[in-house]
């Protein structure tokens, strides 16, 4: 129960309202109090607030059950927009999206690998021209979110684990993009983004629990419990590449006989065409994927043991030959355990981080929208929890 100014409480039904839009799509008045449980009296005042202020726009109108028509309510695209950052060890996406999450303008590059300096330089030349793409000058963006490949410190946005950007290992990148931008800086693992993003708008977009298994150059998960991110107490949950696994007699990480660098390892050739050539029928390069196939299944098996999760979603460069790995993968987990999760391929392939750091910014980007809307909206808060 929270209670306060008038103010905050209206400030807490518009996100509820722009966040059923978000998800939903356009809707009537009378659909949204029913959903929100809001009188109408009340639901009209909020709509009204949002309408003055640019940040909802009426659409169509359709019929009602008495007859009458209504006029459906969607989210003002153009109300602001947001940037969303895949930083990759070989290479930097950068997407600018308005407030429904349309992309409005990209730019991609090779990234700058000389150094923390060259690296925020390139970032601010890309934004700036991404701005330039969506037609905004780049002082005008709500916020930003960035996929980083290592493990991010929910307290301070510190990067750790980075060894593919050694350049960033204990660097808080965040502050230094923020200081640079003048705006807010979400972080995150890039496969934590990656996870948000399926379930936005990929494949695990009606799936409540789902882990989103990433294998490249390294292993690395992002977990989807009861529809949220989890990330744990300090924000490492999901590094599965130092998952125990014994091979040759000892305990090695899942990532040194799983990943990518074990094919080229074991098949003395690149990954890709060790792909191909499973796709054609050829049996030393099916042997391969078989090889790695069976500790992939034991990480999944472990990770359904605790969770029992619906979905796998399989991702990153191997995870590209999801097509000839997941028969290999599905047919280990049936040795393993009795109940299984679906193994299905990622829908947005090498883009997921980037459409998962776009969604994040987005859940900021709408309530800065509607604060900068509506200035001192919280004065004199004050909130109590009960039961």
């Amino acid at each position: 129960m929270v209670g306060g100014k008038p103010s905050l409480l209206r400030h807490f039904n518009e996100q509820a309202l722009l966040e059923i839009l978000r998800k939903e799509g356009p809707a009537s008045q009378a659909q949204l109090s029913r959903r929100l449980r809001l009188s109408k009296s009340t639901i009209s005042a909020v709509v009204q607030g949002l309408l003055d202020r640019g940040l909802v726009r009426r659409t169509a109108s359709v019929p009602s059950p008495v007859g009458r028509r209504s006029t459906l309510l969607d989210i003002a695209a153009d109300a602001g927009h947001v940037v969303g950052i895949d930083l990759g060890a070989t290479w930097v996406r950068v997407a600018v999206a308005d407030l429904k999450g349309v992309f409005r303008g990209r730019r991609a590059a090779r990234t700058a690998r000389s150094g923390l300096q060259a690296l925020l330089g390139q970032l601010r030349r890309l934004i700036a021209a991404a701005a330039a793409d969506a037609g905004i000058p780049s002082d005008r963006l709500l916020t930003a979110a960035i996929g980083v490949p290592g493990a991010v410190s929910l307290s301070d946005g510190t990067v750790y684990l980075c060894p593919n950007l050694p350049f960033l290992e204990g660097v808080p990148l965040g502050r230094s993009l923020e200081a640079m931008l003048g705006f807010e800086v979400l972080m995150d693992n890039d496969v934590n983004l990656a996870a948000i993003g399926e379930k936005w708008c990929g494949a695990g977009a009606n799936v409540r629990n789902f882990a989103f298994l990433a294998i490249g150059t390294g292993i690395g998960v992002g977990l989807v419990l009861e529809g949220e991110l989890y990330r744990g107490r300090s924000g490492f949950a999901g590094e599965i590449a130092y998952l125990p696994y014994r091979a040759g007699g000892r305990l090695v990480p899942l990532e040194d006989i799983a990943a990518g660098p074990a094919i080229v390892r074991l098949a003395r050739r690149p990954a890709a065409q060790v792909f191909r050539q499973a796709r054609a029928g050829k049996r030393s390069a099916l042997a391969v994927l078989e090889r790695i196939g069976e500790p992939i299944a034991v990480g999944i098996a472990a990770l359904n043991a605790l969770l029992d999760l619906d979905l796998i979603v399989l991702g990153g460069g191997v995870g590209a030959a999801a097509d000839v790995l997941i028969p290999v993968i599905t047919r280990r987990l049936k040795k393993l355990i009795p109940f299984r999760p679906e193994v299905r391929r990622s829908a947005l392939g090498d883009e997921a981080t980037l459409y998962g750091a776009v969604a994040l910014a987005l859940r900021k980007g709408r309530i800065l929208a509607v604060r900068r809307s509506q200035p001192a909206w919280a004065e004199g808060v004050r909130v109590e929890t009960v039961g």
